[in-house]
């Protein structure tokens, strides 16, 4: 019989950091400060923040470890230096922890973004940062690193059957395209498939794939494929199909001699969507699994605690956690606020508290395109992207933020407004608005238009 080992101090502590008070406290300041700032409130709204306590909980919650809520402290500290840098640039104090606290919980690349330099006092730990770096190094790929979580779902895609999830920001997609270019890159002769529910996505993911491998293409021999009729399927290559399910069914029904070795369904939320599509996520599952040449099926989803339950569409396997890993850890901060122009208030939600904070009751007559204004005023080196539920709306808002603006003078928006007159009419508005750096996005817009403005 094993006796139960006694926990650890630092279980102690982390078990019940998220119960701290003060902590809280400091976060409600930060967070208040913060929204002040973003919506460009009068001054007398800030209130006091003890930093140094501030950037002390950061550096404790970095290093949390052995408990369940680890990933979330680590995210907490993450949003903590984030908030306190956008509250305080160019502090070196608030610098040199933000970047102790990347550093631990290997956030590398926020730490490229950060250009901050740190260097640790402990021999141990210097020596501990450099292994991790190149522990977590992407495969042919200079100086990108994945996250810890991305880690450990990268060595898993070559797993026979594997089910993940994480946070959107996490990239999901970008660890399928790593482990094709690894295998690629490494002489392999294989052909592989990834479903995607939407043809938006096969564009997006098709134009992702052509530039992570560029000239390897034409050298490996291989093709990306996006229809089911092809005229390369019948010319001797290797493949990568980006495809939805009704396509890679067609696909594999028209050509029933292609092997898919590795079968990646992207957005594998989609086969429970009540849009008569599940049908055929199960049999594209279910033709491959019958083949004699079984490919590698991996499916990753949004933030869910349960992958496992996707594999129940491979025959002959049970819906086992093993064969499934669940993160939520994100490298990406968000804050999400209520503004609610009837009632006249905005709030922010507090996902550490699972409560809305109130923030400030908003003053006659300032409409959402005001709003607007003060978050973008404050940040004018920066892009915004803002969503409206109507291609009407968004067009609409577009014309009116862009009232009183100039021409910016950009040689790429000078270009793409000349392509946009060239291409749509030469009187079309949306060639005036991008001069002056503004735009908007809708589904009608000719393809290449707006894969341009997403560039710019």
């Amino acid at each position: 019989m094993i006796s139960p080992r006694n926990s650890t101090l630092g279980e102690e502590i982390y078990r019940e950091i998220d119960k701290n008070e003060y902590l809280h406290e400091l976060y409600d300041a930060i967070l208040n400060n913060y929204s002040v700032k973003l919506l460009n409130l009068p001054q007398e709204d800030m209130v006091s923040i003890n930093v140094d306590d501030a950037l002390r909980f950061a550096d404790i919650l970095s290093k949390s470890a052995g408990v369940p809520d680890s990933e979330k402290h680590k995210a907490w500290a993450q949003e903590i230096v984030a908030l306190l840098g956008a509250l305080y640039p160019g502090d070196p104090k608030i610098e040199h922890y933000t970047a102790s606290v990347l550093s631990t919980i290997g956030n590398y690349r926020g730490l490229q973004l950060v250009k901050t330099a740190h260097q640790s006092d402990s021999f141990l730990e210097s020596l501990f940062a450099g292994f991790d770096m190149d522990y977590l190094s992407v495969p042919y790929q200079q100086d990108k690193y994945f996250f810890h979580s991305q880690k450990a779902i990268y060595d898993r895609l070559d797993d026979p059957t594997f089910s993940y999830s994480g946070p959107t920001s996490m990239g999901k997609s970008l660890l399928m395209r790593m482990f094709i270019k690894d295998r690629i890159v490494s002489g392999k002769e294989e052909n592989f498939a990834i479903i995607v529910p939407t043809k938006a996505l096969i564009s997006e993911i098709t134009s992702s794939i052509i530039q992570d491998l560029k000239t390897l293409l034409e050298e490996k021999n291989y093709k990306v494929i996006n229809s089911a009729g092809a005229l390369m399927l019948n010319q001797p290559h290797n493949f990568i199909f980006v495809l939805t399910p009704e396509r890679l069914l067609y696909l594999l029904i028209s050509n029933p001699k292609i092997n898919i070795n590795y079968l990646f369904v992207d957005e594998a939320h989609k086969i429970s969507a009540n849009d008569g599509r599940s049908a055929f996520y199960y049999k594209v599952v279910d033709m491959l699994s019958e083949r004699p040449i079984k490919p590698h099926v991996i499916f990753a989803s949004p933030n869910i605690p349960n992958p496992e339950v996707y594999l129940k569409l491979v025959p002959d396997i049970e819906s086992k956690k093993e064969f499934a890993l669940a993160t939520s850890f994100s490298p990406v901060s968000q804050l999400r606020y209520m503004v609610d122009t009837v009632e006249r208030k905005v709030v922010l939600y507090n996902e550490r508290k699972k409560a809305m904070l109130p923030i400030v009751g908003l003053k006659p007559r300032v409409t959402p395109l005001d709003i607007i204004k003060n978050i973008t005023a404050n940040s004018p080196n920066k892009q915004s992207i803002v969503y409206f539920n109507s291609k009407d709306k968004a067009i609409d808002m577009a014309r009116r933020y862009a009232v009183g603006l100039i021409p910016k003078g950009d040689p790429m928006l000078e270009s793409l407004a000349k392509e946009i007159k060239n291409e749509i009419h030469d009187t079309y508005y949306l060639a005036e608005l991008i001069r002056c750096g503004v735009a908007y996005h809708v589904g009608y817009l000719p393809n290449h238009i707006r894969t341009s403005i997403e560039k710019c």
